[in-house]
């Protein structure tokens, strides 16, 4: 583990490996030579408290999903990654305080999990609706993700005429606001009207068939080489991530494949990494496991995808699994059945198979869509995440749309927040997880010597004690990487 004292400024590295410590750990005496008690132990980082008390947000603890109308082999799935999860996402820290035998409430104010969630300012349209999504996303995620205005029909919707303002806004947006950011997309062969901004029409037109010309390969190709690395470079150093390529594998998504053929991934990374060499870059895709109702991609057709572009030398940084929970045929016609759902211990299987590809995963565009009836989608939910939690390989979850009414599928009520700002049942679950079962928030006394422990998910905290009837805070990071001793809490 260990300690940064400037947590606000982490990269996204950090989160994923740590960096060196903001302050090293200070061995100036706070008291006599004679007063052990009182000194700085060896080998903690020192952070100086502020007068003042921390206004700490308040967060919906929700309430937690059944489980029990979940089958016995699925709890057991569960169960089997609660036992996991504390060894991943928590450590034990040790702190001291110059004032022993005091209470201090220490409060985790931001996990260092990243979970994201999508922006497009477009669908914004009425007085106070920005303002309230910003707060409410600001108090749970760290990662922005741009929704649809970086996808290669909304930047160049005419040939030649390349325009990043509503990109630009939404990075602004996201950057002013303390999220990092992930693009998305820089590759999707889906046509219309099964959407209207992955492929300009212009393209269509200019490309309809299926046997090109060498020429006209070497024209389409140099176009997405210019639009791909355009992009990249346009945003350069300010995104974290970017979804390269999206669905190359789904049936209905082939555009690009059936004219350029399956090497186009291949360069599509290729050229992105020239870019940008410091960007993560994402493949993304769907599993049929969460997906149904295609005969592919499966997760084992994506981890064998996946191993042999790895094998050809392309620098695939991460394993994008869409997380749609619901029938394909949902998405052109809501009114489907949408009853049945994933069994979970199907989709642990599959979850465990992509991760034999030995990347890390996020999970993008989580929907909980199916199964329909509350109280079963809360379960399924809860189950889902808790899966997450204690899977070693998984490193993000995206949600594609908390709040219901700016969401890309608000048809099926997938919102944490309905279209009328309040929590649904499915949003209880997640909230009962996130900002309850956790997050660290613990009230210690010190021992004689100033010390205390506690057990600590990784993020970032916020320590206040009083002294003499004033409140001081001091606020600091517990991130995994290198091993130290703890946290020294000094008052101003």
């Amino acid at each position: 583990m260990k300690f940064a004292t400037n947590p606000f400024q982490r990269s996204a590295k950090s989160l994923l490996v740590g960096l060196a410590l903001a302050t090293a750990a200070s061995a100036i005496g706070c008291g006599s030579d004679d007063d052990q008690s009182l000194r700085v132990p060896s080998g903690f980082t020192e952070v100086t408290g502020v007068a003042g008390d921390f206004d700490l947000p308040a967060l919906p603890t929700g309430r937690p999903g059944d489980l029990s109308l979940l089958d016995p082999a699925e709890r057991e799935v569960v169960a089997a990654a609660d036992a996991r999860a504390p060894s991943l996402r928590s450590t034990k820290i040790q702190l001291w305080i110059d004032q022993p035998g005091i209470e201090v409430t220490v409060n985790q104010i931001k996990h260092g999990f990243t979970f994201g969630f999508p922006i497009e300012l477009g669908r914004f349209r009425e007085p106070g609706d920005l303002e309230w999504f910003t707060e409410r996303m600001k108090e749970h995620f760290s990662l922005a993700v741009l929704e649809s205005d970086a996808k290669w029909a909304r930047v160049e919707p005419s040939p030649g005429e390349r325009n990043f303002s509503r990109a630009d806004a939404d990075v602004a947006w996201a950057e002013d606001n303390g999220f990092q950011v992930k693009g998305h997309t820089l590759l999707w062969g889906i046509p219309m009207p099964l959407s209207s901004s992955a492929l300009p029409t212009w393209a269509e037109d200019r490309y309809p068939s299926f046997d090109l010309s060498p020429a006209e390969q070497d024209e389409l190709r140099a176009t997405l080489r210019s639009f791909i690395q355009d992009s990249v470079r346009h945003f350069d150093r300010r995104l974290a991530y970017w979804d390269v390529t999206n669905e190359t594998q789904q049936p209905l998504a082939q555009w690009f494949n059936v004219r350029l053929g399956p090497t186009i991934v291949n360069d599509a990374f290729a050229w992105a990494r020239e870019a940008d060499p410091d960007v993560q870059l994402v493949f993304n895709e769907w599993i049929v496991e969460v997906f149904t109702g295609f005969d592919s991609p499966t997760a084992a057709d994506v981890r064998d995808r996946v191993l042999e572009l790895l094998d050809q030398g392309v620098p695939i940084d991460a394993l994008g699994q869409q997380a749609h929970f619901a029938p394909t045929i949902a998405f052109a016609d809501p009114s489907v059945d949408i009853s049945g759902r994933t069994r979970i211990d199907d989709y642990a299987l599959a979850l465990d198979t992509l991760a034999e590809t030995g990347l890390p995963i996020h999970l993008t565009e989580t929907n909980f869509i199916s199964p329909d009836d509350p109280e079963m989608r809360a379960a399924q939910a809860e189950a889902l995440l808790r899966l997450w939690w204690g899977h070693p390989s998984v490193e993000m979850i995206v949600f594609w749309g908390p709040w219901n009414k700016v969401a890309g599928r608000d048809e099926f009520d997938v919102g944490f927040w309905d279209d009328n700002r309040q929590i649904t049942r499915h949003g209880e679950a997640v909230f009962s997880l996130l900002n309850d079962r956790w997050r660290t928030n613990v009230a210690a006394t010190a021992g004689s010597d100033g010390r205390f422990d506690i057990d600590a998910y990784y993020g970032d905290y916020v320590a206040q004690w009083t002294v003499d009837g004033e409140i001081h805070h001091a606020r600091f990071a517990v991130e995994a990487g290198s091993a130290t001793a703890g946290v020294a809490l000094v008052t101003p």
